[in-house]
């Protein structure tokens, strides 16, 4: 038998990447060395087993040798395979991981799409609950000025819901001994608010918003009660005026109410008072002569009385003995506009009913130092009109060099510069001096003053 006896299950498992030769060749070498070194040996002693001793100890167990032959020639390919193994395993890990990740945005995602899902669904319940009018209460807290809250009573209210031009529906309400104006139930949207006074003073109308789902309030301050009467005292200052006649004042607070015109002349005056940001007006009536505010004031003697006036509110001819004077006169509260003054001599008081066909007198005012001319309707207030009605206004012939005579005397007023114009206020907290400030219109040239000298 060969020696030495090594056989190919010596070797470690078969591996599936194993050369298949690669035993045979290791068994092969193997013995090839072995049996070379054994025959060395028995040219030195011819006794075979003590030969096979010494090539054992000189060269080590052979199986041991086969065995890491072998390893040797399967090492890489081993190594190779537990990096793979390695490589491999790691990718596994971070597969899982991967997967763990994955599924615990999944559930994240999915916890997050319920509560969305259950958000949508909730909004969808309150947009369908607004589209399909869900209703609010809609009311005002109407209160006193003046007053710790105390009620304002009677006061008329009306809620219309749309943009004002086309509403789609108008509410009416009044407000309780509690001073509460409740419109009740309505939809969210844009309402305009208009209010009334229990004597007629109302503000300008008003936009609300309600906002789905809430409750409308507001506190809204009204005046305490109607306009009263306080005294007023009328200052004139004229310093040009002619020294050769006696002058009254006509002043006038009405306007003409051009709604109306188709009815006849008919004259109206609305005052208001402030209270916070709103204005409340006030329309006068007109039938009544204490509302008319229509007064003359007799400038040398400084007194003043209401000027009598027809049933229709039109100028009536007047003698100045048989009127009765006082150092100041009842009017109403309230803010007034500049009047239309009429500048009159003592001995044309007769003749004044004659203004009533000055409709329309034609008058002039200075634009950046230019003389300008223009028809205005007359009494009309905030307009600082000053009419001659008797005479025509004297202008500095070198202003007018292109007008004739005839022209020049068809101009009967003077229009102030609008920046002098002042608002007139009649109170109850405060003394009462109305200055009424005439220019110079005797004759009007660009250096007396009429610039800057107005109402």
């Amino acid at each position: 038998m060969a020696w030495p006896e090594l056989s190919i299950e010596d070797f470690p498992p078969r591996r599936d990447d194993e050369p298949s030769s690669l035993r045979q060749d290791i068994i092969d070498e193997l013995s090839d060395h072995f049996a070379c070194a054994l025959n060395r040996e028995l040219l030195k002693n011819s006794d075979e087993d003590l030969a096979k001793q010494r090539v054992l100890s000189q060269f080590g167990d052979p199986i041991k040798i086969a065995r890491q032959l072998w390893l040797d020639a399967m090492k890489e390919k081993i190594m190779s395979q537990r990096i793979m193994t390695g490589i491999s395993a790691v990718m596994t890990v971070c597969c899982i991981a991967v997967v763990g990740i994955a599924w615990s945005m999944m559930q994240e995602s999915r916890a997050f799409n319920l509560q969305m899902l259950e958000q949508f669904k909730l909004a969808q319940e309150k947009s369908a609950s607004e589209t399909s009018g869900e209703l609010q209460p809609i009311l005002f807290q109407l209160e006193q000025e003046g007053s710790e809250e105390q009620p304002a009573i009677g006061f008329e209210g009306t809620l219309s819901k749309g943009d004002g031009n086309n509403p789609v529906f108008t509410l009416e309400a009044v407000s309780d001994k509690n001073g509460l104006l409740d419109f009740g139930k309505l939809p969210w949207g844009n309402y305009i608010l208009t209010l009334k006074a229990p004597w007629g003073a109302a503000p300008q109308a008003e936009q609300i918003t309600t906002i789905p789902g809430r409750k409308y309030e507001q506190t809204i301050i009204c005046p305490a009660h109607a306009p009263r009467d306080v005294q007023v005292e009328f200052q004139v200052n004229w310093e040009s005026m002619p020294d050769d006649q006696e002058y009254f004042l006509l002043c006038d607070f009405r306007s003409i109410d051009f709604e109306k015109t188709t009815r006849g002349r008919i004259f109206r005056l609305i005052s208001s008072e402030k209270i916070q940001d709103r204005h409340w007006l006030y329309r006068h009536n007109m039938n009544k002569e204490s509302e008319r505010s229509v007064y003359l004031i007799d400038v040398k003697n400084d007194r003043v009385t209401r000027c009598p006036l027809a049933a229709d509110g039109k100028y009536e001819n007047l003698d100045p003995q048989k009127l009765t004077w006082y150092p100041t006169v009842e009017i109403l509260q309230g803010i007034y506009s500049s009047p239309t003054v009429y500048l009159i001599k003592k001995n044309e008081l007769s003749q004044l009913a004659e203004i009533n066909v000055l409709y329309a007198p034609k008058v002039l005012w200075f634009q950046n130092n230019n003389l300008k001319f223009g028809n205005y309707p007359v009494p009309q207030a905030s307009t600082g009109l000053f009419v001659t009605p008797f005479r025509n206004i004297e202008i500095d012939p070198e202003l007018v060099v292109n007008m004739t005579p005839s022209e020049l005397k068809q101009i009967h007023g003077f229009k102030a510069d609008r920046s002098t114009i002042e608002t007139y206020t009649a109170s109850e907290k405060q003394p009462n001096v109305w200055k009424i400030n005439i220019p110079d219109l005797f004759p009007i040239t660009l250096e007396s003053g009429s610039l800057n000298s107005a109402l």
